[in-house]
C-alpha cells in the first residue's frame, strides 16, 4: 500500500475482490469470496467496508493463482524472518497502486478436514454475489456462518470487533434461523471438520451435536482449543511455538517473545512513531499486556487438555 494510491479504499476493496476472482477465472482456478461481503450478503453482520479482499482458493490451484497475481504486479507483504507466530493459511498480497491487500487463503483456520475436501464442500454450495459489477462466487449462508464464527472465535482479544461479531451471531443471527438452517450449519460443520472448533457457537443452535473429540486425538484441534481458550492473545500464539522448540532454543525464543527487536516490533506494529523511545514504550505496553493475559492463556491450555473448546466468552456481560 502507498500514500499515492489513485483511488479511495471504498472504491478499491470491491474492485480488488472482482480482480481477485477475475484472475482466478482466467487461470481456470476456483475461488470463493469469504468474510466481509459474504457476511453482509447473508445478514451476518452490519454492512461496512472491508479493509482488504479475502478469497479462498482451491488448494490444487493455489500456486498457479499466486503466480498469476504476481504477473499482475501483486507481491507478498514482507513479514520478516523473526521467530514467532506467522500465518500459514494465507498470503497477504500488496500492489504499489492499490490501497488494500488481497488476502489469498489456501485454507481457513478452524476447518480441520483436509483442505481440498473443505474447499470442494464449500464450492459445491457456492452462491453468486455482485461486486464492482462482476458476478463472483461466494460461500452460502451456512458456509458464511461458520467462517464468521471461526474468524471471530480465533482472536477476540486481538480485535474487539471480533468479540462483538461472535456475540452478534448468537444474539441476533441464530434466533432468526429456522430448524432446517440450523441443521444445515451443523451438517456443514461435520463435513468440514469444524464441529469442535466452532462448538461454542454451534452449541447455541439448540441442535443435537456429536460428542466432543477428546484431547490428544487431533493436534490441530488441541492447538485451536488452546488458542480459543486464551482468547487469541499473542501469548497464546507463542506458547505452542516455544513448546515445540528444542530445549536449547527455548531461552532465545522466550527472550524474543518478551522483548522483540526494534525491527521485528515495527513490522508487527507499523503504526509506531519513529524514534527509539516510541519503540521502547510500545514494547513495554506489549509486555504489560502479556503479563495481564497470562492467567487467561494458562487457563485456556488447561481447558484444551480437558478436551474443552472454551465458550465462556459468550456467557460474559459485554458491558
Amino acid at each position: 500500500m502507498t500514500d499515492s494510491a489513485p483511488f479511495a479504499l471504498v472504491e478499491a476493496v470491491p474492485l480488488a475482490h472482482a480482480l481477485a476472482i477475475g484472475v482466478a477465472r482466467r487461470e481456470a482456478v476456483r475461488a470463493l469470496v469469504v468474510k466481509g461481503p459474504s457476511a453482509s450478503l447473508h445478514g451476518l453482520r452490519p454492512e461496512r467496508l472491508s479493509a482488504d479482499a479475502d478469497v479462498l482458493i482451491s488448494p490444487d490451484g493455489f500456486a498457479a493463482y499466486i503466480g498469476a497475481l504476481g504477473r499482475c504486479g501483486w507481491h507478498e507483504r514482507p513479514i520478516g524472518d523473526a521467530p514467532g507466530p506467522k500465518a500459514s493459511h494465507s498470503i497477504a498480497l500488496i500492489h504499489d497502486g492499490w490501497p488494500c491487500d488481497i488476502d489469498a487463503h489456501v485454507q481457513f483456520p478452524g476447518f480441520l478436514a483436509p483442505v481440498q475436501a473443505v474447499f470442494d464442500e464449500l464450492w459445491s454450495r457456492r452462491e453468486p454475489l455482485i461486486l464492482a459489477g462482476l458476478e463472483v462466487d461466494t460461500v452460502d449462508r451456512a458456509g458464511a456462518f461458520l467462517v464468521a464464527a471461526l474468524h471471530a472465535l480465533r482472536t477476540p482479544a486481538q480485535t474487539a470487533r471480533h468479540e462483538a461479531e461472535v456475540r452478534g451471531l448468537v444474539s441476533r443471527v441464530i434466533p432468526a434461523l429456522d430448524a432446517a438452517a440450523r441443521a444445515d450449519i451443523v451438517a456443514l460443520a461435520i463435513a468440514t471438520g469444524a464441529i469442535d472448533t466452532a462448538r461454542p457457537v454451534l452449541a447455541r443452535l439448540g441442535t443435537s451435536l456429536p460428542a466432543p473429540m477428546p484431547h490428544g486425538r487431533d493436534a490441530a484441534l488441541d492447538a485451536w482449543r488452546a488458542r480459543v481458550g486464551g482468547r487469541g492473545e499473542m501469548l497464546a500464539q507463542w506458547l505452542p511455538i516455544v513448546s515445540r522448540a528444542r530445549w536449547r532454543d527455548r531461552p532465545g525464543l522466550v527472550a524474543r517473545m518478551i522483548w522483540p527487536t526494534d525491527a521485528s516490533f515495527r513490522k508487527s506494529h507499523p503504526e509506531t512513531p519513529l524514534g527509539r523511545a516510541a519503540s521502547v514504550r510500545g514494547r513495554l505496553v506489549r509486555v504489560g499486556r502479556g503479563f495481564r493475559a497470562t492467567p487467561r492463556v494458562l487457563w485456556g491450555r488447561i481447558l484444551a487438555r480437558s478436551g474443552v473448546t472454551d465458550g465462556s466468552l459468550l456467557n460474559e456481560d459485554p458491558r
